[in-house]
């Protein structure tokens, strides 16, 4: 009797923590309203555990000029973007694929494969700004919510579970992964991103350049699209948003494109 009432106890305190936690948490950040039971220190010490995993099982490209500068360029988007209560990492990995990503906590990787068809410094803005709005949107957390429910916030309160991020690392790009967000997602992060790359400076044209590249990309080479197709809409219905934005945003044509500089950085990669 005495240790039902204690596991009752224990249960009841669960729950008022997790009340707590959903009251709190779905009203913060720029998607006030939305339902996310991870906190903010939380999502970082997360994201912190991810890349710990993601450096294991993908090769980081180990260029410190070229490493310096996606920093550089990162750094700008950062510190314009809406979320300025964390700290935001940028890495290149080295592989063929077209792809980028974010972790939850501000942890930003792009592939060598997409760089190498980018043409300017304005279109890799324009990719990191992209992932930095996933960031500040909050996106991967929200799946994570959305995914696993209370069972995220136990695992979180009670003690990380080692094996829960590997399973969780596994699926990453899955369609049943984290960061396989929904098409609103994708739109609202291409908003942020154009957005975020002319309050830095650059010209925002570069993010209708970059979904160009996909679609080019697509066209001539489909297989080379697998790990962005699988979490990301496809190019066509997004160019045309982003086309009507940027061309509304005060550094439209006139922003850094930078090309001689990127083209300099672009010769360093594999």
């Amino acid at each position: 009797m005495v240790n039902a009432l204690k596991n009752n106890s224990a249960r009841w305190t669960v729950i008022m923590i997790l009340a707590v936690a959903v009251v709190g948490c779905a009203t913060s950040g720029i998607n006030k309203g939305q339902l996310n039971l991870v906190t903010s220190t939380e999502e970082v010490a997360m994201g912190q555990e991810f890349a710990t995993e993601i450096e294991t099982q993908f090769e980081v490209y180990d260029d410190a000029e070229l490493t310096a500068y996606v920093q550089s360029v990162g750094g700008r988007i950062a510190a314009v973007c809406h979320r300025q209560d964390i700290d935001y990492h940028f890495a290149v990995i080295r592989s063929d694929e077209m792809n980028a990503f974010a972790l939850p906590g501000g942890f930003i990787y792009v592939y060598t494969g997409l760089m190498k068809v980018l043409d300017n410094e304005a279109q890799l803005a324009a990719v990191l700004a992209h992932e930095v709005g996933h960031v500040t949107a909050r996106h991967s957390t929200e799946r994570l919510t959305a995914m696993y429910g209370t069972q995220i916030a136990v695992s979180l309160l009670l003690g990380q579970n080692p094996e829960e991020y590997k399973v969780l690392i596994a699926n990453i790009f899955s369609t049943t992964g984290f960061l396989a967000y929904s098409r609103a997602n994708e739109y609202e992060a291409d908003r942020l991103g154009t957005t975020y790359t002319s309050l830095a400076g650059y010209d925002p044209e570069g993010m209708a350049e970059l979904l160009g590249k996909f679609v080019d990309t697509e066209e001539r080479e489909p297989l080379k699209l697998e790990e962005w197709l699988s979490t990301h809409p496809p190019a066509r219905d997004r160019i045309g948003k982003v086309d009507i934005l940027a061309a509304s945003l005060p550094m439209a044509g006139v922003g850094d494109r930078n090309a001689a500089r990127y083209t300099t950085m672009k010769a360093r990669l594999p």
